[in-house]
């Protein structure tokens, strides 16, 4: 983590201390941010509880956002517009690596029958920024535009492993809970983060979710192999292949790196 927060998208203000921000952008940072996954839409109050921000301050803001259709009203509610979205997409680090990643994912899919996701960090979370596939069992790949779990899934952990600087267990400990009973514990967290490190992938066996296991492999960039991202798969534990996954899963993550050095080539081109 880059700064004292705390996880964002899950109902908890962003600030450690409980002290809002005293400027205008910093408390509609904390607006837009309280809208969590499973989060459609919210209500004033519930806004207001979750920033920690003056109601009448929520309510004014609310109104500015909706105006520059960054919110959009339901009712009495407030919903994430679609400009967000847009404006996500232009990011210029995700279109990129979405770009070289994207036929990767579509073959990796195919060729193992299983969905498959992209993720980055971000700030002091992991975004997944594109997937692809869908078993015949219904499973999904991660939703786009979703955070996901660091402690629980595979490409977490294999970013909390990779970035122990920016994502420092002491902080991220208070926040973790266990999502099955295979989710590890505080006190077995840090040595799997080793385990991970040495042998260069991470695996999730039902830590997130009973019946389904997950491999993930990092995506570097091609000048100074930077942890860019992770990618992985999921596949219902009884049918999960390991070693074959993660040698789909190299290879995928080398063919983005690849399409990464052609597109910074074909940049740098005069």
């Amino acid at each position: 983590m880059t700064t004292a927060a705390v996880p964002r998208g899950n109902g908890e203000e962003a600030r450690p201390d409980g002290r809002s921000p005293r400027s205008v952008l910093g408390k509609v940072g904390l607006i837009l941010s309280a809208f969590g996954d499973g989060d459609l839409t919210l209500s004033l109050t519930e806004l207001t509880a979750r920033t920690g921000v003056a109601k009448a301050t929520v309510h004014r803001l609310c109104q500015e956002l909706v105006a520059c259709e960054m919110l959009e009203r339901d009712g009495s509610d407030y919903r994430l517009g679609l400009l967000l979205y847009s404006i996500g997409l232009r990011a210029p680090r995700q279109r990129t690596l979405r770009h070289a990643a994207r036929p990767a994912l579509e073959n990796l899919a195919q060729a193992l029958d299983s969905p498959v996701s992209l993720s980055v960090p971000n700030g002091s979370d992991l975004l997944c920024i594109d997937n692809a596939g869908r078993h015949r069992n219904r499973a999904g790949a991660s939703i786009g535009g979703r955070l996901l779990q660091l402690h629980s899934t595979a490409p977490g952990k294999l970013t909390l492993a990779l970035l122990p600087d920016q994502y420092p267990l002491a902080r991220l400990a208070p926040h973790m809970r266990r999502m099955t009973a295979r989710t590890l514990t505080a006190d077995r967290l840090p040595g799997e983060l080793v385990r991970i490190q040495e042998q260069g992938y991470a695996t999730d066996c039902e830590e997130h979710r009973l019946g389904y296991s997950a491999v993930a492999v990092p995506v570097r960039g091609p000048r100074d192999g930077a942890y860019l991202g992770a990618l992985s798969v999921v596949a219902p534990t009884a049918r999960q292949n390991v070693p074959r996954t993660l040698a789909a899963l190299r290879t995928a993550s080398e063919a983005v790196t690849t399409r990464l050095s052609v597109i910074e080539a074909y940049r740098t081109e005069p």
